[in-house]
């Protein structure tokens, strides 16, 4: 796992970066090898903005959190990647056991005979 930090008219501090890296375990653990992260934390105006990309799974995820308090912009941005991560991966996993056939759910064709009188 790589994470790369960059401030924009922030002062670095080692309490974002823990932070950040503290939150983004959760997302990382639903990833797999190799992940790259990018936060880039900026002020503009007296909005504190987060914004993070990850790349992992052969996939982009990015989101963005912008609030009057940087570690709450953190917070905010960390959830919605978290949830994005978790929805891409039960979609791949909901695409993985669909594609199983109709023995999978149980379902039984039934045999259409001449017996039945029903045509096919």
């Amino acid at each position: 796992m790589n994470m790369d930090v960059t401030y924009r008219n922030v002062r670095p501090s080692t309490r974002l970066k823990g932070r950040a890296e503290k939150k983004f375990q959760k997302v990382a653990k639903h990833l797999r090898e190799p992940i790259d992260a990018h936060l880039v934390l900026r002020e503009e105006k007296h909005m504190k903005i987060a914004e993070f990309t990850v790349t992992g799974s052969g996939e982009v995820f990015k989101s963005e959190e912008q609030t009057s308090d940087m570690f709450a912009s953190i917070d905010g941005a960390m959830h919605k990647l978290e949830r994005a991560v978790r929805r891409h991966k039960e979609r791949s996993n909901d695409r993985r056991t669909a594609g199983s056939g109709d023995a999978a759910d149980g379902f039984v064709r039934p045999d259409w005979s001449e017996d039945s009188g029903i045509e096919a």
